[in-house]
């Protein structure tokens, strides 16, 4: 037997309403289902997400001064770098330099037995190796370790 073709807005849907799916189970049809578990962002993801966020802002919070006396350090090089009385001066009077604009601009974790320098061909190198080691918590600690170096002319 052929059914009459019904417009879209008169059928019934193909599940019907929820309680209308509940009656047709009770009444033992098989493709009458019950609505599914909601999927999305629960509570749980949103601990998850809320967690390792928070992690890693507070590392960035512990590890930025650290990067920002390197940048210093850095800039402190290049400015004693560029001062003409240094032209040809030795490694004692270089050194002192820096060690004296180390204390000028008050960085207090780089020390002067942080630089040294070498020679390269023909070009004389100030170089600067150190570590950091920040602890973040518990038993867990990073270590950052920083080099930079610069030609003297």
């Amino acid at each position: 037997m052929n059914r009459p073709m019904m417009p879209q807005s008169q059928r019934e849907p193909k599940h019907g309403r929820p309680a209308q799916r509940l009656a047709r189970l009770r009444r033992g049809e098989k493709h009458a289902r019950l609505p599914g578990p909601q999927r999305g962002f629960g509570l749980g993801k949103v601990l998850v997400v809320l967690l390792l966020v928070v992690f890693f802002v507070s590392l960035g919070i512990k590890m930025a001064p650290s990067y920002l006396t390197y940048f210093q350090v850095r800039n402190i090089m290049e400015r004693v770098v560029e001062r003409p009385e240094l032209a040809g001066a030795g490694s004692r009077a270089i050194l002192a330099a820096v060690t004296r604009q180390l204390g000028i601009d008050a960085v207090s974790s780089v020390d002067a037995k942080d630089f040294h320098l070498s020679r390269e061909g023909e070009d004389t190198l100030l170089n600067l190796d150190y570590q950091v080691q920040q602890h973040v918590g518990f038993n867990v600690d990073v270590l950052m370790h920083f080099e930079h170096s610069v030609v003297l002319p």
